[in-house]
């Protein structure tokens, strides 16, 4: 049994190695869980650890869609959005706005 009891510092490890290899082996797996179900810390860490991780990667995702989407060529304004555009600015200077 105290082969397989961790300290908050190794379990803490071993999440973070779980998150970012996606895996253990079935020894660290084993151990983690077991820690796991006893210490309400590590469990809430690994909870926030993981919703962390899920934000971040959807964050990414957006990103790498909002840049494929992009076509390398800023938006284009309509012909004469310019000039309606500083004539209404000198208009509402004009009238007081």
């Amino acid at each position: 049994m105290k082969y397989l009891m961790l300290s908050c510092r190794v379990a803490t490890r071993l999440m973070e190695k779980k998150l970012t290899l996606g895996n253990l082996t079935f020894w660290g797996s084993l151990q983690l869980k077991m820690h796991l179900n006893v210490c309400e810390r590590c469990r809430r860490y690994a909870e926030q650890s993981a919703a962390i991780e899920i934000a971040l990667r959807r964050k990414m995702e957006m990103e790498e869609e909002m840049e494929a989407n992009f076509q390398g060529e800023p938006p284009m304004f309509p012909e004469g959005f310019h000039q309606r555009v500083l004539k209404r600015l000198d208009l509402e200077h004009d009238s007081g706005v």
